[in-house]
């Protein structure tokens, strides 16, 4: 406001003016807060993602260090118990193999039934 028209005012409209300017004042440092609250939120939410992608990047270099036939050298090593990965994903394909070849030979012998049944 200039002092033009704050010299026109009454004292009655100029508390009226000075009290919508500090209850505006007050919303706008709420939101402010709010805003900052946020702020904070989203931040600690980067940094929780950047860990957790930290995480998984070593967690995948230590399973193609396993599957390359070596073992990682971190501080969290497998049991001697537990298969090596590649171990493991060799047999699952072997299975997979057998699985479709044995379904397979079920469908050509329910096709021959099938065609048998309607000649």
């Amino acid at each position: 406001m200039s002092d033009s028209v704050i010299e026109d005012l009454s004292p009655g409209e100029l508390a009226t003016v000075v009290e919508l300017q500090r209850v505006e004042l007050n919303r706008l440092l709420s939101e402010q807060k709010r805003l900052n609250d946020r702020i904070d939120l989203l931040l600690q939410l980067q940094e929780r993602e950047q860990v957790l992608r930290q995480q998984m990047q070593a967690s995948l270099e230590r399973l193609v260090d396993q599957r390359g036939g070596t073992q990682a050298t971190s501080t969290l090593s497998m049991p001697d118990d537990v298969p090596l990965l590649s171990d493991r994903l060799d047999r699952a394909e072997r299975r997979f193999r057998a699985l479709r070849t044995a379904v397979g030979q079920l469908v050509v012998a329910l096709e021959r039934q099938l065609t048998g049944q309607r000649a």
